[in-house]
């Protein structure tokens, strides 16, 4: 599994780097307890060091390890090692992957980081094997991390160890130099990643010694010095000023050093991944030249690239024609392509005298269009044979145009995900026929509808045929669902569904839930909720009269996600506004819990669930009409109209004991429900639901806590309370006077 190195934790443990030495302060934490399998040890993330003797250059057989290890050293070292007659045979036991994967998988846990170093010195076999899995990955993300990569042992270690890194990680771009040295063999660098954002160098963090300025004398044959530069990263270093260049000028301006970038990535004939975060989709000579090295690969003329992550979640500017210049240079052996953009920002149609930064002379624009069109021709010849399993677009990339992708889809008849954004009225009609007449394999997509209007039955469910089989189905902000759309999800999809989330998606009412639900046997994530109106917000639940002679199939689902409502409950008397609750439900006319507990039942044979989810989102706190006047001159009372009334009480008198056999639960979220839950109920959760890690709904903000969640203060503190909103007084705005 992945790890993640934590470097600045205050108890050090010892851990071979790039050149052999100990760490600094540091720690690899792993994000599961679970022992990994031999074939998950694919990523390491470690950090450079920053002193430490480095190991022997002929590591002795019998190291000084701890009793933790000893009967792997004595067996080591007793071993007989000289070539075996039988060439099947491997020569050294640490020759054996099988062997070697499972004792590196547990070493690397926290309870082993203090083996690890030692058993290195186990045997040159065991060490020349070990090193290239422990340095196949580099993720440089913490302020220390990026200054003990550049201290002089780290870079010695770089130069040595380059060609085993197989994927490196930053969110530094002054580190791609590294990587420039001649010396530096990044040859076998497959990923490149900016996964956390780009960031300007940062300072020296307290505590850490000051580095030599020798250690950053980069030759930049591209990039003029810039004078007048101060650097926070060096306040006090002598010779500081003089590592500043241009292209770190504009690394502390929050712009991308696209020679550096380019360079790295002409000198790793082999990457096939490259994932930016906060990619300047503005900058449209970088776009350009990325599109040109997707496309036509490096030095060998051929393209490896497999993914493409371009990521912007801040507001910037994109411009149409270099977002197709980009998809029309994808290489029909990329396999995953992520373009976004935040929302708020839109593509534009091009303008004359509107590009600044890689505007192109008119001669080669004239070229340019020329080379293109050829282009095109020739991926339309190559039609039906590209290997794009997954694409996402977000935001309005297309701007004005519509859906410039499309073209991209009617040739890639392998995808199998399709993630999108649609802004335009027609763009879910076209959409549906390109996918039908185009990707007959896509089984998995995630569709938001931003037009702001409603969709016709009809059109929701020529979407829902285009597929011949959905597997994962996420819909959200569409209006207009009705029985033409549940009829198609039902009648084509019911054996192979295993997620349908649909987010905001009016229309889908209590009969269509309960059809899903008693029809979808192979189902594992079930979520339905909007929030919109006044009487009553959510108008999409279930009613509990519809569970009543219809059982439920997906007796596999792990996540649940919607309003159960319809239920009597005659103890409570006055609404959220104070008005009094009448009604069959409320006035006693029906007695006992039994559709309480017809209910309970059902979700009881849910034995795989691990989230519940039963009460709502977040509130809705910018719709003026949820503020109502007090009494009270300028203070506005904020009342829930997503409050429910005819829910589940969860007490154990209604029959909350049918849950008893929820093993796997996790979360419980029972926010905005009207519950009567006591000492005895969250005793018993606590008892029978060993893995509840998250409550939502016990703690209000503002209240004082109840008994019951003292307890659970005091005898259960791994369980998460988040504190919710609820009904509150204030002086919101003038405006709403």
């Amino acid at each position: 599994p992945s790890l993640l190195l934590l470097s600045n934790l205050s108890n050090p443990l010892p851990f071979p780097f790039l050149d052999g030495s100990l760490k600094p302060p540091s720690l690899l934490l792993p994000l599961s307890t679970t022992t990994p399998s031999t074939s998950s040890i694919n990523h390491l993330s470690v950090i450079m060091p920053t002193n430490g003797n480095p190991l022997p250059s002929n590591p002795p057989l019998t190291p000084t390890a701890p009793t933790s290890i000893s009967s792997l050293t004595t067996t080591t070292t007793t071993l007989h090692t000289s070539r075996l007659t039988s060439p099947s045979i491997k020569d050294h036991v640490f020759d054996i992957p099988e062997l070697l994967l499972p004792i590196l998988s547990s070493l690397i846990l926290p309870s082993s980081s203090h083996n690890l170093l030692p058993c290195l010195t186990v045997s040159r076999h065991f060490h020349s094997l070990a090193i290239p899995i422990l340095y196949n990955s580099i993720s440089i993300l913490t302020d220390w991390q990026f200054h003990a990569f550049l201290s002089a042992p780290a870079q010695r270690a770089l130069r040595k160890y380059a060609c085993h890194v197989r994927s490196f990680e930053t969110r530094y771009y002054g580190l791609l130099r590294c990587f420039l040295r001649e010396e530096v063999d990044c040859r076998n660098l497959g990923r490149l990643a900016f996964s956390k954002g780009c960031r300007a160098d940062p300072p020296v963090p307290s505590g850490f010694p000051v580095p030599d300025p020798d250690d950053f004398d980069y030759d930049d044959a591209t990039v003029t010095r810039t004078q007048g530069i101060c650097s926070s990263s060096w306040t006090g270093t002598a010779g500081g000023s003089n590592w500043m260049t241009e292209s770190r000028a504009r690394n502390v301006l929050g712009l991308v050093d696209e020679e550096l970038l380019m360079r790295v990535m002409a000198k790793s004939p082999r990457l096939s991944v490259f994932v930016m975060i906060g990619f300047p989709f503005d900058h449209d000579q970088l776009i350009r030249r990325i599109a040109d090295r997707i496309s036509y690969g490096g030095e060998g003329g051929v393209s490896e690239f497999k993914k493409l992550e371009l990521v912007n979640p801040h507001y910037g500017r994109a411009r149409v024609r270099s977002i197709e210049y980009l998809l029309n240079r994808c290489p029909p052996g990329l396999e995953e392509l992520l373009l976004s953009i935040s929302f708020g920002s839109r593509a534009e149609l091009d303008s004359e005298g509107d590009f600044q930064d890689g505007q192109l002379p008119k001669q080669e624009q004239g070229q340019e269009q020329e080379q293109e069109q050829d282009e095109q021709d020739e991926h339309e010849q190559m039609e039906g044979t590209w290997k794009l399993r997954k694409l996402s677009i977000g935001g309005d990339l297309g701007g004005p145009g519509g859906l410039i992708w499309l073209p991209l889809l009617r040739r890639c008849g392998q995808l199998q995900n399709l993630s999108a954004h649609l802004f335009t009225d027609d763009s879910l009609g076209k959409l549906s026929s390109v996918l039908r007449s185009s990707c007959p394999n896509l089984n998995e997509l995630t569709l938001q509808c931003m037009t702001g209007g409603s969709q016709a039955d009809e059109q929701i469910a020529m979407l829902i045929q285009s597929s011949r089989a959905w597997k994962n189905l996420s819909l959200s902000f569409f209006h207009g669902f009705g029985p033409l759309t549940t009829a198609a999800l039902i009648h084509q999809h019911s054996t192979t569904l295993e997620t349908l989330v649909l987010k905001e998606c009016d229309g889908f009412c209590s009969e269509d839930i309960q059809t899903v639900l008693s029809s979808c046997v192979n189902l594992r994530t079930f979520q339905a909720m909007t929030s919109s109106g006044t009487e009553f917000s959510s108008t999409v639940y279930l009613d509990a009269s519809e569970m009543v002679d219809s059982p439920w199939v997906c007796l596999g689902l792990e996540n649940l996600k919607l309003v159960i409502t319809g239920i009597a409950r005659p103890d409570l008397k006055k609404d959220q506004y104070g008005r009094r609750l009448t009604g069959p439900l409320h006035d006693g006319t029906i007695q006992g819990y039994e559709m309480q507990q017809i209910v309970y039942s059902q979700l009881g044979k849910l034995t795989r669930l691990q989230e519940l989810w039963l009460g709502h989102d977040i509130p809705d706190l910018d719709d003026e009409e949820n503020y109502h006047p007090t009494e009270v001159d300028g203070q506005w009372r904020y009342i829930d109209p997503d409050e429910q009334f005819e829910c589940l009480e969860f007490s154990l008198r209604s029959g909350l004991d049918l849950l008893g056999g929820l093993t796997d639960l996790r979360v419980l979220n029972m926010d905005r429900m009207n519950i009567r839950v006591g000492l005895s109920e969250v005793q018993w959760m606590a008892s029978k639901w060993p893995k509840l890690e998250k409550i939502v709904g016990l703690v209000v903000q503002g209240d004082a806590a109840p008994k019951y969640v003292q307890w659970l203060y005091d005898h259960r503190p791994d369980i998460e309370l988040p504190p919710v909103l609820g009904n509150f007084t204030t002086a919101f705005s003038s405006r709403l006077m």
